[in-house]
């Protein structure tokens, strides 16, 4: 990975960070007690939902390559590869991620818990993802998937940040990849991070900050548990 993808992942899970922890709105996992008939547990906030079991399960290699693949129309195959050959997700970091390796490691059950290098992998693979469809999109803007009628000005920057084509990017990425509406202060937040993106000296701040925003929703602890 080149040294300034990893700068730009590491700018965006720092900003979302943040965001989340200063919105009043955000979505806070609290283990509290198991619902008992129905009825939720004391420690949930009331304007919130919660599950009925009570769990997240991550989505292992396979559920994540395919969900990936779906929010951002690519093929399976070409969601993230290691030196352009090897998958990233069922093959490079298949162990990793939950996955089982009977036949070079005689692995025949998931390891019972994640590893200090599992969120690095499900990184490595999301920030992939992003910057294939960015990509994509900026290669062919009249059929573009997300980022559909973006602009860039002569220094590479978004146009105009708040503009809808911008907002709709955003509502793209949060319906393909969470499968729910964007509210109004996450769009907000995700907007303000172009700022931070240019003031990071980027030489291509507009495609920087599409792959950001992208790689910031779907490396979220939203986007890989079920």
């Amino acid at each position: 990975m080149r040294p300034e993808s990893l700068r730009l992942g590491l700018l965006a899970s720092a900003w979302l960070l943040t965001a989340c922890t200063q919105q009043p709105d955000a979505r806070v996992v609290d283990a509290g007690t198991p619902p008992v008939d129905g009825q939720a547990d004391a420690g949930t906030p009331a304007p919130l939902a919660r599950s009925s079991r009570n769990s997240l399960r991550f989505k292992g290699p396979e559920r994540l390559t395919l969900d990936f693949a779906a929010a951002l129309s690519l093929p399976p195959d070409q969601v993230c590869n290691e030196l352009g050959q090897y998958p990233c997700t069922t093959f490079v970091h298949n162990v990793t991620l939950g996955g089982v390796d009977p036949y070079g490691n005689g692995l025949y059950e998931p390891l019972p818990a994640t590893g200090v290098t599992t969120p690095i992998a499900v990184d490595r693979v999301a920030l992939a993802a992003c910057a294939r469809r960015v990509g994509l999109d900026a290669a062919a803007p009249s059929s573009a998937v997300i980022f559909r009628g973006i602009t860039l000005d002569g220094q590479g920057r978004l146009a105009s940040r708040d503009g809808q084509p911008v907002r709709d990017a955003i509502t793209a990425l949060y319906q393909r990849g969470l499968l729910r509406d964007a509210t109004e202060t996450e769009v907000g937040a995700w907007v303000r991070l172009s700022v931070d993106v240019e003031a990071a000296g980027s030489p291509s701040p507009g495609r920087d900050w599409m792959t950001a925003v992208c790689f910031g929703i779907l490396s979220s602890a939203e986007s890989v548990f079920f």
